[in-house]
């Protein structure tokens, strides 16, 4: 696997999932198997939670009860993957 293959972001306000701490995500490379999770999303906000929480491996919920600032950085460092463009359909 290439450098980039797993992207790892430490979070400023960490967040809970499954009861435990986070405060650090380690993002893979998109596989097919995670896009598919923007299908059952509305939306590009709710196709962003998703695609997170397959690549993290956390809940949506967790994802939703991350600082705003937080998620701006996750959804750049997943953007990164696509050449800068998430892959939520949006214009």
């Amino acid at each position: 696997m290439s450098d980039n293959a797993i992207k790892t972001i430490r979070l400023k306000y960490p967040i809970t999932a499954n009861g435990e701490v986070i405060d650090t995500l380690e993002l893979p490379r998109p596989r097919v198997k995670h896009l598919k999770a923007l299908d059952e999303a509305e939306g590009d906000v709710d196709k962003s939670v998703r695609l997170i929480s397959a690549l993290a491996a956390i809940p949506p919920s967790a994802v939703e009860e991350m600082d705003g600032e937080d998620f701006a950085a996750v959804s750049e460092a997943v953007a990164g993957f696509f050449g800068g463009v998430l892959p939520t359909g949006g214009k």
